[in-house]
């Protein structure tokens, strides 16, 4: 590396690769080790945090103490390579670590990891994540002894047998043929957590979803545990989610009208189905909200440690599921086209159906996806409702979304909301009953009105 290669590195600035540290210290190694766990960086010594030209004083054998103690620290041992470089009568020293092949590497044992241009130190479940990506394995491949084939439903696994073989052509064989195939029992009998999970006959918690209808953040008309195999999940998720968002019918030229709901289906089920492959199930369940004006999908496991968010928006790197088996499975039965680049195509696909971009957080110990109904041009009321309203007028049209935001509403609210006279409200809420499009629950006294 030259001086003006230096240069140019100092400008960058720290990030997912590079580190500036004033002196040689254990922050140093720490560093060192998070690289070396995520893919590789190098770490200049005699640079302040903003970039300015400090120096280091070095002696005959200083660089090769620092080489020997990063050795003696760290497991399995670590030794970068390393140049000195002077500019301006300062020297510097370039410490440069590859992606470690046989990982988690640790510093006194304690294993670290790069997410954007800080080190985090790694929970227990994150380090044996890092183990078994390195082994190109997953939860789901190991054995589960509490479980055995007598504790497998034969029909859960013939659905799956019939799925896969019409998706791909081909026969499988006996349920047995096909259980060590596909890795799901070993030779000897032995049940993986996958098999558990797609076969048990029995309830499982650890595939707990909740699902909810929720008016607000804090007001729930409706909840649902929903407790099975994974694959009867994903419309068992389908089904209560288009039971309550909205849907229109669209008058063409062709004989029938058309359906369109108000989040394209197919998104939709991309995500549930991602959410479930992966899905952390050592931890809590998942949980699925559906409010009026968004769709939010919040799932146990924190992002992979060397996927960041951007990478994932943007599809810059393909991220493994969590759970391998599992993918593969609903892969070959046709349930998920491929997996590692949903995101963007549920992107792409919001953005040809007319709706906002998602987003993508996290949250606790977990990853969080908003869905939003509303429309590129204009909010709900400017794009949603003149679609899903099916043409109402504007005194209508604003009437229904009110009803729509404020399920239950009485009809001296909407008065006062919409600021009109009662008899004239009576009139228009009369002409919704009568489209069809709203109803009264509840009795004369406490009822209210709710889209239907």
């Amino acid at each position: 590396m030259n001086n003006e290669e230096l240069l140019a590195l100092i400008r960058k600035g720290e990030g997912m690769s590079l580190e500036f540290k004033e002196s040689f210290g254990k922050e140093t190694i720490e560093s060192l080790v998070a690289f070396a766990n995520s893919s590789g960086g190098r770490v200049l010594v005699g640079i302040k945090d903003n970039g300015n030209l400090l120096g280091v004083d070095l002696k005959k054998e200083t660089v090769q103490t620092w080489l020997n103690e990063i050795k003696n620290k760290t497991e399995p041992f670590l030794l970068p390579d390393f140049e000195i470089l002077e500019f301006e009568n300062k020297k510097v020293v370039v410490l440069d670590i590859k992606e470690f092949p046989l990982k988690p590497v640790s510093f006194k044992d304690r294993v670290f990891i790069r997410k954007g241009n800080s080190n985090q130190k790694c929970s227990l479940s994150e380090v044996s994540e890092i183990y078994l990506k390195t082994k190109r394995s997953s939860w789901d491949f190991y054995f589960d002894e509490n479980y055995s084939l007598e504790d497998l439903d034969e029909k859960k696994i013939m659905k799956l047998i019939s799925l896969i073989e019409n998706n791909l052509d081909k026969k499988l064989g006996s349920i047995r043929e096909f259980l060590i195939k596909y890795d799901l029992i070993s030779e000897d009998g032995l049940v993986t957590n996958a098999a558990v999970l797609l076969f048990s006959k029995k309830e499982l918690r650890e595939t707990d979803i909740q699902i909810g209808l929720f008016q607000d953040e804090i007001t729930i008309k409706k909840n649902k545990i929903i407790r099975n195999d994974l694959i009867s999940e994903v419309e068992e998720v389908m089904d209560f989610i288009k039971a309550y968002i909205l849907k229109e019918f669209v008058i063409t030229g062709n004989p029938y009208r058309e359906e369109r709901w108000q989040y394209p289906l197919d998104a939709v089920r991309e995500l549930v189905v991602n959410a479930i492959i992966h899905r952390n199930y050592r931890g809590v369940h998942s949980q699925f909200k559906i409010f009026p004006e968004k769709l939010e999908f919040w799932n146990s496991g924190k992002l992979p440690y060397d996927l960041s968010i951007e990478d994932i928006m943007e599809g810059r790197k393909k991220s493994e599921p969590r759970n391998k088996l599992v993918a593969e499975i609903f892969r070959d039965a046709g349930l998920i086209e491929r997996y590692g680049s949903g995101v963007k195509r549920v992107r792409e696909k919001l953005k040809d159906y007319g709706l906002v971009d998602l987003k993508i957080h996290e949250i606790q110990s977990g990853f969080n996806i908003e869905v939003f109904s509303d429309k590129l041009n204009g909010g709900l009321n400017g794009g949603l409702n003149g679609g899903l309203n099916g043409g109402l007028n504007d005194p209508l049209g604003e009437l229904l979304s009110v009803i729509r935001k404020n399920a239950g509403i009485k009809a001296n609210e909407l008065s006062v909301k919409l600021n009109r006279p009662i008899d004239t409200l009576d009139k228009q809420v009369k002409k919704l009953i009568d489209k069809g499009l709203i109803e009264r629950r509840g009795s004369k006294k406490t009822g209210g009105y709710y889209v239907k």
